[in-house]
């Protein structure tokens, strides 16, 4: 447990560090009266839509993109906020960390990491970081390419895996969504103080087939939804293994003066923590 707390750690330290800096780049200049306009280091989800413009998809149809990625932010949201078959394995209220685990069946499992920071203020910021492939990533650390744009908010990613094995690098294919959450009961007002980040694997044939075909236990309607990439000529080799990601992401949500931040993590064959 030592990394996970390492991670947590640099992750406190990384928002006080985002702090500073917002705080130094919103101070006025010598003589201007004007109040200055905040200015976050990380891009925002239209910014990094425009420089990538050229990865947009033009499919007349993206119902089955909607559908699944539907089922995967029900399922994220579901599992942050449910108790349910879940085992408090370390908790320090003093620093408003817990870890959860959750058996979901005899091959699965949910691992939720629960921090609560004094950072409210930041939640744009935050949000903004963790959607930026650039930035660091806190728990699945790994470098990051967006492969196609759907729309601001939802895109296809490849992502390569902080290497857990002397033998290959692991890596994954996996669509990533991002929204604001409906208000219970409310259903055509949008929260401005709660966001999900969800991403779930397809099955993306980049002439590296797995030995297993892909199934997630999770998001059900993921097993029907099969792509194509170019691939890149290193991932040819067999150094690289292709692995799925069950359900991972994130759950952001302001709580008074408090951000709470629930991460959600279910990868076949590999964990950050």
């Amino acid at each position: 447990m030592n990394k996970f707390y390492i991670q947590i750690v640099l992750f406190i330290l990384s928002i006080f560090v985002y702090a500073n800096n917002e705080a130094i780049a919103t101070e006025p200049a010598l003589g201007e009266d004007t109040k200055p306009k905040l200015r976050s280091p990380y891009a925002t989800p239209e910014e990094i839509y425009e420089k990538n413009k050229h990865l947009s998809c033009h499919c007349p149809n993206n119902t089955h993109v909607l559908e699944v990625m539907d089922e995967a932010m029900q399922q994220l949201e579901y599992h942050a906020t449910s108790k349910d078959g879940y085992k408090l394995c370390i908790e320090n209220s003093g620093d408003g960390i817990s870890y959860y685990k959750k058996k979901y069946d005899d091959n699965t499992d949910i691992l939720k990491i629960n921090l609560n920071i004094y950072a409210s203020h930041q939640y744009d910021g935050i949000v903004n970081r963790i959607w930026d492939p650039k930035s660091p990533n806190f728990f699945n650390k790994g470098h990051v390419k967006i492969l196609h744009e759907y729309n601001p908010n939802l895109v296809l990613i490849r992502q390569f895996c902080e290497q857990d094995s002397k033998y290959y690098h692991k890596y994954f294919y996996a669509l990533v969504k991002k929204a604001q959450v409906r208000k219970p009961f409310l259903f055509c007002f949008i929260s401005k103080d709660k966001a999900i980040i969800a991403m779930t694997s397809v099955d993306i044939f980049d002439a590296n087939p797995s030995s297993k075909e892909p199934k997630n236990p999770i998001v059900k309607k993921a097993d029907s939804f099969c792509g194509f990439v170019n691939p890149e000529d290193y991932i040819l080799c067999k150094e690289y293994k292709k692995i799925y990601v069950n359900l991972a992401g994130y759950l952001i949500e302001k709580k008074g003066d408090d951000l709470e931040i629930t991460y959600i993590e279910s990868i076949n064959g590999y964990s950050t923590i």
